[in-house]
């Protein structure tokens, strides 16, 4: 059974921080010393929140779907799936209101009820694909 409290975080992460840009929410459910692990090495809130502002310029619309909570110990993983509207500003791509889908697999790691960690792997090769940024009929999609 999943943590009602570590659910309800979850959750406004993706209404409040993704689908509304609302940049004091990471404050709200993150803890001082938060720790987002990405491909570039580890970022804290403050390059949350830029990652926030450069999101929002680029894309619009969202709706978010959280597809599946996994709860062990004091971790969550969210599988979920994401509609936007792409506006341009992402590598040059031209924008022609173009409805893209994001995948991907969140993991956050929680300390007196505030996420501690964070882990994400998402589709961005796929949105790219989606954009025509990479050329179609080179690879197979499975």
């Amino acid at each position: 059974m999943i943590s009602l409290d570590k659910k309800q975080v979850v959750e406004k992460w993706f209404k409040d921080y993704f689908t509304k840009g609302n940049l004091e929410v990471v404050y709200e459910l993150t803890t001082s010393d938060f720790v987002y692990h990405s491909r570039n090495g580890e970022n804290n809130r403050e390059k949350m929140i830029d990652f926030m502002k450069w999101y929002r310029s680029v894309f619009h619309d969202d709706e978010w779907v959280i597809d599946d909570l996994i709860e062990q110990n004091d971790k969550i993983v969210v599988r979920y799936t994401g509609w936007m509207t792409y506006k341009g500003g992402w590598f040059n791509i031209p924008s022609e209101n173009q409805r893209v889908k994001e995948t991907g697999i969140l993991i956050c790691e929680f300390e007196d009820g505030k996420v501690k960690e964070m882990w994400c792997e998402n589709s961005d090769a796929a949105i790219l694909y989606e954009l025509g940024a990479l050329e179609h009929n080179t690879h197979k999609v499975f």
